[in-house]
């Protein structure tokens, strides 16, 4: 096979990934703001005290990580930046 054909089949395959992973992280992000409404909304339904302890207790990321796990469609920043405003 040409090296150029396989290139070009590398890179219809790459941009056919790139457009799944685009296109689940807009779902994502808009079931989001359908459930929550804001980041408010998201913040007031989170359990705070949980969260606070889980940081004390194992530090940060497992914070984080409980965050993404009670809410699984909050995004990393989203759970980061819930547990950086306790």
């Amino acid at each position: 096979m040409n090296s150029g054909v396989a290139l070009l089949i590398g890179a219809v395959l790459l941009a056919g990934c790139w457009f799944a992973v685009d296109r689940a992280s807009r779902k994502q992000k808009q079931a989001f703001w359908d459930t929550y409404g804001s980041y408010e909304g998201f913040s007031a339904q989170v359990d705070a005290e949980k969260i606070r302890s889980v940081r004390r207790d194992r530090g940060e990321i497992a914070a984080i990580k409980s965050v993404r796990e009670e809410h699984p469609l909050a995004s990393l920043v989203i759970a980061k930046r819930y547990v950086e405003d306790l």
